[in-house]
């Protein structure tokens, strides 16, 4: 199994530095209140901002299947949040583009940014 903990640490700070520009305090919030389940990686302490963080890169120019799949599971997870704000946080600039260029038009209410 792959070690995870390098990726989780980079996902923790970048919420931690998305804080600061926000000026909000974010934990790892779970996505049904009051049920032990998948965690958004940043909801603001006033529940007005959840974020999830892509960390995907391109394989071969393509966005692979599996990662599409990821990523629309985090969509979708994010339209279930009552947050005034739905953010999307890419970390690659080559995949955030391709992405953006294939799937904008179908990410209603979903917010996405370039995380450098």
């Amino acid at each position: 199994m792959a070690d995870t903990s390098q990726v989780k640490k980079d996902i923790r700070d970048i919420v931690k530095r998305l804080g600061q520009e926000f000026n909000k305090e974010f934990y790892e919030g779970s996505i049904i209140e009051n049920k032990e389940c998948r965690k958004f990686h940043g909801l603001s302490s006033d529940n007005e901002i959840c974020i999830f963080v892509c960390t995907n890169k391109l394989q071969e120019g393509k966005i692979k299947a599996g990662q599409r799949a990821a990523i629309f599971e985090k969509c979708y997870l994010l339209t279930l949040s009552k947050t005034k704000r739905k953010i999307l946080v890419f970390t690659d600039g080559l995949f955030y583009q391709k992405f953006k260029d294939e799937y904008l038009d179908y990410l209603n209410n979903i917010e996405i940014l370039l995380y450098k």
